[in-house]
């Protein structure tokens, strides 16, 4: 019986814990992956230097987890093949027992997503998962009927010679409005292009759908703090 109270004791302990923010991050590539952390507040268990700002290291085909501080607010970074900046996973965990989080399109387009360890949905119902597993694909999917009106924006659009398909996708922060509109309006990326609103600015037109958009891909759970960044 006494056993049986100090197991029952040990699980609640280990649970307890456990209970704050944990970051999984599983590679599902065949190299070792950096990703640069930033955090705009709490701490963040950072293991190496990523192009020379704090970062992690995952060991190709594993899945390896961090656990940052009840306070952290951040965002952990992919980078592209050739080094630029990718899709950058923003959360913030200041609420105990729920998470604010979103996969930003802004700065750089990589295959990833997040969401929530335990696969939960949204409080709204709809899936819980940010980010795209094939980017490309997606962009492929909305090419036919839009490449009339983005042809000639080639460093973030980029077609095949015959022009029957995309061959890359990239972004950055002074890509115009038509390029936001199509990854994010037309292909429908599950990630946000365009800031979301901000006290004080008031967008109008195209925008304000961009806005919206942004804001519709900023999503928070309750019930846990454990999330899971996918890399492919």
């Amino acid at each position: 019986m006494r056993f049986t109270s100090f197991i029952l004791s040990l699980i609640s302990l280990l649970s307890l814990a456990t209970a704050g923010p944990v970051v999984t991050i599983h590679n599902t590539k065949t190299r070792t992956i950096c990703l640069k952390v930033e955090s705009g507040s709490g701490w963040f268990p950072t293991t190496t230097v990523c192009r020379g700002a704090p970062g992690i290291n995952v060991a190709p085909m594993t899945a390896s987890a961090f656990y940052p501080s009840g306070n952290w607010a951040g965002a952990i970074s992919d980078f592209t093949g050739a080094g630029g900046d990718g899709t950058r996973f923003e959360m913030n965990f200041k609420e105990p027992g729920r998470v604010w989080y979103d996969a930003d399109y802004e700065f750089g387009i990589t295959s990833g997503t997040i969401g929530p360890s335990d696969g939960r949905k949204a409080p709204d119902g709809r899936s819980s998962l940010l980010g795209e597993q094939d980017p490309l694909a997606k962009a492929n999917a909305a090419w036919a009927d839009e490449k009339n009106r983005v042809w000639g924006f080639g460093k973030y659009i980029t077609p095949s010679k015959d022009g029957k398909r995309l061959v890359n996708v990239a972004m950055d922060k002074a890509a115009p409005q038509i390029v936001l509109v199509f990854f994010q309006l037309r292909a429908g990326m599950n990630g946000y292009f365009h800031p979301g609103s901000v006290n004080g600015v008031v967008n109008k037109g195209v925008d304000k759908m961009l806005e919206a958009a942004a804001d519709d891909h900023s999503r928070k759970v309750h019930g846990t703090q454990a999330m899971t960044i996918t890399i492919y």
